[in-house]
């Protein structure tokens, strides 16, 4: 019904071929200790256009609870989220996951125009949920925006502002990722707004940022981090006051091309580094302080 509200008394899985268009609708949870609505092992389903709503007042500050997931989508081809809202998840409003003994070469999930806000984790990407797509979504507020362990996703168009990480993608395993080897990043993030990680924003998560990675219970740090594994291909994307962490990648040296990096560091230790190309900023004192391994291969010419 449109503009109507949906208390679920349990997490509702969904069949194949199911198509849920909300108009507008609420969905809600009477309780933290379970998530809305399941994809398992499931084809060609799609959902728009619904108000998915874990807390009226939002997550911040709040510990998480890791079963409290607007949509978890798990082994599942052909699935669309479309034009929803996710408010307010001690879990994650989005969390999808894989498996290697699947054909992950034809998962085809499509998350588009959706809007995460005041979430523990937007959308965690993990355990062989590969080529897969995000676009044109937006993070506000969000202990962490986008986890994405899992290789070939496309990330691109997404604003994420005011979230403590903005995106985080490391060989390790993770609140959705129970594999501790996996065919890991080497995506794609290009076009994509991360602003604010660092604060100056009305919101800022201050408590509760550590959480389970690798097997230990810490926070990897604000804005981006990327460790231990071969680095997606980063290029137009615009940051202001939002960090860049690297460690122990793989490959040949990291490239941020073409990148506005404005009021932000960059740093690198172990492995390969990184390297600018054609970097713009604020004017030369807002430029990015550069920290171990990384060079700017354009530094210096007119």
């Amino acid at each position: 019904m449109p503009g109507g509200t949906y208390v679920l008394p349990g997490t509702v899985e969904l069949p194949d071929g199911c198509v849920i268009l909300g108009n507008g609708a609420t969905v809600t949870v009477a309780e933290d200790s379970y998530g809305a609505l399941a994809v398992t092992a499931r084809q060609d389903v799609t959902i728009r256009d619904v108000r998915f709503v874990g807390r009226p007042g939002g997550a911040v500050d709040l510990a998480p609870v890791f079963a409290h997931v607007g949509v978890r989508l798990d082994r599942s081809t052909n699935v669309r989220i479309l034009d929803c809202d996710f408010s307010g998840w001690r879990g994650a409003g989005v969390a999808v996951t894989g498996s290697r003994t699947d054909d992950y070469f034809g998962y085809r999930v499509k998350l588009l125009g959706n809007a995460f806000v005041r979430c523990y984790l937007g959308v965690s990407l993990a355990d062989r949920s590969e080529y897969s797509i995000a676009h044109d979504n937006s993070f506000a507020y969000c202990r962490l925006a986008i986890w994405n362990s899992s290789g070939n996703w496309n990330l691109t168009g997404n604003d994420v502002v005011g979230c403590h990480g903005a995106y985080y993608s490391i060989a390790a395993s993770s609140p959705y990722g129970q594999l501790t080897s996996d065919n890991w990043g080497h995506g794609t993030v290009v076009g994509n707004t991360f602003n604010h990680s660092n604060g100056g924003t009305a919101e800022r998560w201050t408590t509760h940022l550590e959480f389970p990675v690798g097997g230990s219970v810490h926070d990897p740090g604000p804005g981006v981090v990327v460790q231990g594994l071969l680095p997606p291909t980063f290029t137009g994307n615009t940051l202001w006051y939002t960090d860049i962490g690297a460690k122990d990648l793989v490959g040949t040296p990291w490239l941020l091309s073409g990148c506005t990096l404005s009021n932000l560091t960059v740093s690198s230790t172990g492995g390969p580094g990184i390297h600018l190309v054609g970097t713009q900023a604020n004017g030369a004192a807002n430029l990015p302080r550069l920290v171990g391994n990384v060079r700017d291969l354009l530094a210096g010419l007119a």
